[in-house]
């Protein structure tokens, strides 16, 4: 049976960044992450770049105002799991 892949873009990332999900029907999917060289000089992709623990707190801090994760957010989350993902890599 051939599993369908649906692509649900999240965030385009104006700035020069994008974060792309695609779901398949069994449940299971994948997570792209794209950058420009001028989206690390957004303030919020830059900021969880640099200082992942301090973008960290301030989402968290959001999310229990608010109950969910914010647009707002993604481009911290965005710039957290791009710099870890550079530090694995070294």
């Amino acid at each position: 049976m051939a599993m369908s892949l649906n692509p649900d873009i999240v965030d385009i990332g104006a700035a020069g960044w994008t974060l792309v999900l695609t779901t398949r029907s069994n449940g299971s999917g994948d997570a792209k992450i794209a950058w420009e060289a001028i989206g690390q000089h957004e303030a919020e992709f830059r900021a969880g770049l640099s200082s992942p623990a301090a973008a960290l707190e301030v989402i968290l801090a959001r999310v229990e105002r608010n109950g969910a994760v914010s647009p707002l957010d993604v481009p911290a989350l965005v710039g957290v799991l791009v710099g870890h993902f550079q530090r694995r890599a070294r």
